[in-house]
């Protein structure tokens, strides 16, 4: 029974491949994709300490505009006539700044001469395809706020999610990211004010 889901396994690999492949063959620039994170509208509230979100880290892998399969043996490859408007953390960024203003918070980007009492500071550990029945969407991050003030460690936690995508078309792949970030943020953002801020 072992050896028949190895060879379905296989046989789902290779369909996922020669679907990347193909989609590769049409000519022209690569169809270009957000994550959508429109602008909170109306006043937002301070919070009692300055909070800044830093664009998070990542591997040089995932320090890219470009939409990354990953197969469970940790091979990288990267999705074909697609790709994303901006580098993964940059967007990424952006979603953790929403997530908090939706929540009636304002904060401030990294880099916007603001000096942050706390730093909301992040890692991708991932954030691509895996390769499945179906395939997923998948976004991990560790997130830790430092209190920089005192150079100090206030709190951590890991994040993850994986959303199963329609199709491996570019719009049905960034729509599961997309899906994916939803459902992670606001726990992230709930995560950061319940910290006492």
């Amino acid at each position: 029974m072992r050896g028949n889901n190895m060879i379905s396994l296989s046989r789902l690999s290779v369909v996922f491949l020669i679907g990347l492949i193909a989609s590769g063959c049409a000519s022209g620039p690569p169809a270009t994709y957000d994550l959508l994170s429109p602008a909170t509208m109306g006043v937002l509230k301070p919070l009692p300490l300055s909070l800044v979100i830093s664009e998070p880290t990542a591997p040089r892998a995932f320090d890219t505009d470009r939409m990354i399969v990953r197969e469970a043996d940790g091979a990288i490859s990267f999705v074909s006539g697609a790709q994303w408007s901006d580098r993964a953390p940059a967007l990424l960024q952006t979603r953790l700044i929403r997530a908090i203003e939706k929540k009636g918070y304002s904060v401030a980007r990294e880099g916007s001469g603001v000096i942050g009492e706390l730093q909301l500071s992040s890692e991708i550990l991932s954030f691509n395809l895996v390769p499945g029945s179906p395939t997923q969407a998948e976004i991990s991050l560790v997130m830790r706020l430092i209190d920089t003030r005192e150079g100090k460690l206030v709190a951590s936690r890991s994040f993850q999610n994986r959303v199963a995508i329609e199709s491996l078309s570019g719009a049905d792949i960034a729509a599961g990211f997309d899906k994916s970030i939803s459902q992670l943020s606001p726990a992230i953002a709930d995560w950061v004010i319940a910290r006492r801020l």
